[in-house]
């Protein structure tokens, strides 16, 4: 499966294998204290709550997640549980209130940010690449527009093997935006701007270096100014050193099915960037959901652009990527995968219905949170998925 679309094929893949998986319930994966939050409502009914519970406890067990948490916020009901441990060596249980890396949602924010400078007039669409980094190939026609919805080419940096190597090897590594354009100089460009479609983490790294070229400030302190603060995620962040805000979920990796976890919590989050160094809790990421989805923070204008997508792949899922925002059969979102952590925050805007999942066993491209998410999508609004999974 082609890593230019690895969020698409991963999840397809996922949903294919858990279609046939077993389904009793994962040994081991009760359900641990959710910890606080600010949801309140009743819960969902018996029966729609032990069968959300049984998608996420036959996930823990079929993908050895230690720990997952689950959110789901609907007219009538809610469903906030958190299953497993956080800490695999002192037995602690995964909470709804612990912090996660949250990867490719910082995105999200990225994009976000960017959109906004385009309603101040800092920025346009139709910008091009080589007014504010040099030297990219293609830089003169590649658009702002092209970056934010993975229509540039620009040649992904995650699929640089040398890169691949050393970041399995130490997640802990010295890397930057640097090192991410010296990756790109080296390859050749995947298609012409404008005339292909490809998921890739480079062109986040460039748009954090435009955002931060406009601003003349960095963008940890842009997101949390212009993003975090306004909309009151007081436990999300962008972190600029390898340590997690407590309380936290440790996250782990397995290179196979039968090797033991490692743990994989530390990481620099310099070579993730505005691709993907966020972290943040459940509850927070409920209030993204809906603030990223209905256009909070934008222009109305602005986010009718955002929402116009392009098609990534598909089928029984049909997934659209917009300008830093997926389209997953109608839900609005983005999904995150980095070692240790997956997550997946979704918004269904014409039901007011939330969706938050985490999980800290991961790889690049596994996806289960995502998997989650969309088999709990599909029970409760089949008729956003006609075909089933």
């Amino acid at each position: 499966m082609p890593r230019s679309i690895k969020l698409i094929g991963a999840v397809l893949i996922s949903l294919a294998l858990a279609a046939g998986a077993p389904t009793a319930a994962a040994a081991g994966a009760a359900p641990s204290a959710a910890g606080p939050t600010t949801s309140a409502g009743p819960h969902l009914d018996r029966a729609t709550d032990a069968k959300i519970s049984k998608i996420v406890t036959t996930a823990m067990r079929d993908n050895h997640i230690p720990g997952m948490a689950v959110g789901v916020w609907i007219p009538g009901g809610r469903y906030v549980r958190a299953f497993g441990t956080s800490d695999t060596t002192t037995g602690a249980p995964f909470s709804a209130a612990d912090h996660v890396r949250i990867a490719s949602i910082t995105k999200t924010f990225t994009g976000t940010v960017i959109l906004q400078l385009v309603d101040r007039h800092r920025l346009a669409l139709s910008s091009r690449l080589s007014q504010y980094v040099a030297g990219i190939p293609n830089g003169a026609t590649i658009t702002v527009k092209e970056l934010l919805n993975m229509t540039s080419g620009v040649y992904d940096f995650t699929q640089d093997p040398t890169f691949l190597k050393n970041y399995l090897a130490d997640p802990t590594m010295p890397f930057g935006p640097a090192d991410v354009i010296a990756i790109i100089k080296r390859h050749k460009p995947s298609f012409l701007p404008g005339k292909g479609v490809e998921y890739s983490d480079s062109n986040y790294i460039l748009l954090q270096l435009i955002a931060e070229k406009v601003t003349h400030t960095p963008l940890v302190r842009v997101i949390q100014q212009r993003v975090l603060d306004p909309i009151g995620m007081h436990q999300t962040s962008y972190p600029t050193t390898s340590a997690m805000p407590t309380p936290f979920a440790r996250g782990y990796f397995q290179s196979s099915a039968s090797s033991p976890l490692r743990d994989v919590t530390l990481s620099d989050p310099h070579g993730a960037g505005g691709a993907g160094a966020m972290i943040s809790t459940l509850n927070d990421l409920k209030t993204w959901a809906k603030a990223l989805a209905t256009g909070t923070l934008l222009a109305p204008g602005t986010q009718r652009e955002r929402l116009q997508t392009v098609l990534l792949a598909a089928g029984k899922i049909t997934l659209r990527y917009g300008l830093g925002i997926v389209d997953l059969n109608g839900f609005l979102g983005h999904d995150g995968d980095v070692l240790g952590y997956g997550t997946a925050a979704f918004y269904l805007p014409k039901a007011d219905a939330t969706f938050v999942v985490e999980g800290n066993n991961n790889d690049l491209v596994s996806a289960v949170p995502l998997m989650v998410f969309a088999q709990i999508a599909d029970l409760l609004y089949p008729k956003q998925f006609p075909e089933g999974l």
